[in-house]
């Protein structure tokens, strides 16, 4: 008998995880073993159910899914992570590519793609689903036409998230100056009194939206 891939799926939408178990289920050498709706019951599934795959999404309902991947794959070397996203720009990009994921796949894509992924991505490669890079440009475009700084859209996605500036500096491997200095260049590129107020005039000036990613 081949081997069986073992999939835990990770995204707090219940409809979305319902359909793609669902649909892995149907798969004779896919194997859905467990659905986690937030990172800290993902971290306790993976560690108790032992899976070869996770598919999570990158926004969760209490953190960041490439923070999560990047734990993980820290944690366990063996494990596969696929990333999927709603909404992506250059910046999420570079991120999944840096926290250890295996793919990174637009999360209304085509479901062969993300088959495709499960059966073939491999740690120390990074596939990235079509969609994702006209995405990730359109995003960036978007952001600097509207005068935000190039990095604004992952500044807006952590700050969303509620990562602290020492968060984001770690999470992005920047010195505190470095972190303060590109969140203050944000907060006067919004023209708001401080970080606390970027999320909101973003959202309101349809820059951002909650939940992208």
């Amino acid at each position: 008998m081949s081997h069986v891939e073992r999939v835990l799926i990770v995204d707090d939408h219940k409809i979305f995880v319902h359909l793609l178990g669902t649909a892995l289920a149907g798969e004779a050498d896919l194997e859905p073993v467990g659905v986690a709706h937030d990172t800290t019951r993902a971290l306790e599934m993976v560690r108790s159910l032992h899976p070869d795959v996770v598919v999570m999404d990158v926004r969760l309902g209490d953190g960041d899914g490439v923070a999560l991947a990047r734990e993980l794959t820290e944690e366990l070397p063996d494990l596969r992570v696929i990333v999927l996203t709603g909404f992506a720009d250059a910046a999420l990009v570079r991120r999944a590519a840096h926290s250890g994921a295996c793919a990174l796949l637009a999360k209304d894509g085509d479901f062969a793609l993300l088959l495709e992924a499960l059966r073939t991505a491999r740690r120390g490669s990074f596939f990235i689903g079509a969609g994702v890079p006209d995405a990730a440009e359109r995003g960036d475009e978007r952001l600097v036409r509207a005068g935000l700084p190039a990095d604004g859209g992952i500044l807006l996605r952590l700050l969303a998230a509620g990562f602290t500036p020492d968060d984001i500096g770690r999470e992005l491997t920047l010195s505190r100056s470095e972190t303060q200095r590109r969140i203050s260049d944000l907060v006067a590129s919004l023209g708001v009194d401080g970080p606390a107020d970027v999320v909101a005039e973003a959202v309101r000036r349809g820059l951002f939206r909650i939940g992208d990613g």
